[in-house]
């Protein structure tokens, strides 16, 4: 089963914390990621049953949302990841983690909820937004103490800064390195890696 600092880094990005009650949501689109990696994190820290519930925006569409009540999560979201209580995207803080499975542990959990696998002139590329500087600057020394390098740029129409990760060495040592626990973001890592990687003998 995953760890602790993967569940925070799944609810820092995909999740809030309410202000008025010790309660955590995580909200996503992707319902197979909520059932196959959220919901049994949730359930294994908290010791109680979650269920899957459905939004819809009144379009068609809408977002899949997990909610418990636990106080010891709640507290330990706010002092060892520093997420804080409601709106959270500009100010959220780097975690107090030691070593480097935590912080990698985090990052994967961030990455799931909020990066993204892309494409950019027929080579893989992985990007990562935030409005916090702060947080894609830790991850940054995370990935280059890993031997993996990126680089962080600001869109000011986006009012957002962007991690990158574009070089395809840097994107293969991704892969053979971190694996991200949301399934169709690491297939998709899967498939367009293959390609540059070396026959299986």
């Amino acid at each position: 089963m995953g760890t602790l600092d993967l569940l925070a880094g799944i609810i820092g990005s995909d999740g809030h914390l309410s202000k008025q009650q010790p309660a955590v949501y995580v909200i996503n689109k992707n319902k197979r990621f909520l059932e196959n990696t959220v919901k049994p994190l949730l359930e294994e820290f908290t010791n109680k049953q979650v269920k899957l519930k459905f939004r819809t925006d009144g379009f068609g569409k809408g977002n899949y949302w997990i909610q418990v009540y636990s106080p010891w999560l709640w507290k330990i979201l706010i002092k060892k990841y520093r997420i804080p209580p409601g709106k959270k995207s500009t100010i959220v803080e780097p975690p107090n983690l030691a070593t480097n499975e935590e912080k990698i542990d985090f990052f994967r959990g961030w990455f799931a909820g909020d990066g993204s696998v892309t494409v950019d002139r027929k080579r893989p590329r992985l990007e990562l937004w935030s409005k916090s500087r702060k947080l894609l600057k830790w991850f940054r020394e995370v990935l280059e103490q890993n031997g993996i390098e990126s680089r962080i740029f600001y869109h000011k129409r986006k009012d957002q800064y962007l991690l990158s990760i574009g070089r395809i060495g840097d994107v293969i040592n991704f892969y053979e390195k971190i694996v991200i626990p949301h399934p169709e973001k690491q297939e998709k890592l899967k498939f367009l890696v293959s390609r540059f990687l070396p026959p299986a003998i």
